[in-house]
């Protein structure tokens, strides 16, 4: 995967993979490591839970809200091409469908 942009506060492009969005984790709050890390843009000192909408077959929106306020600090969304298999003949099937 390539990111298309430099900005921060926006990716686009095309992704040929598993994505996994990881939200917390149910624990207590703990002080962050020293290192900087170039896959994490943020942290935050707070708690909080992942809101997951799914608009349609194609279209999920995840939403970051902080527990104190319920107010969305961070959001994105991941799209796909979506191709109805079910609706498809023996001979016009693709193989597989993956999210792009």
């Amino acid at each position: 995967s390539i990111c298309m942009s430099s900005e921060k506060s926006h990716y686009t492009g095309p992704l040929n993979g598993t994505i996994h969005v990881v939200g917390g984790g149910g624990a207590h709050l703990s002080d962050f490591t020293t290192l900087q890390t170039s896959w994490s843009l943020y942290k935050d000192y707070d708690f909080g839970f992942v809101k997951l909408t799914a608009f349609n077959h194609s279209s999920l929106l995840f939403e970051y809200k902080k527990s104190r306020d319920g107010k969305v600090y961070d959001s994105f969304t991941i799209n796909r091409d979506y191709q109805d298999i079910l609706a498809c003949t023996v001979d016009s099937c693709p193989r597989t469908t993956m999210a792009s």
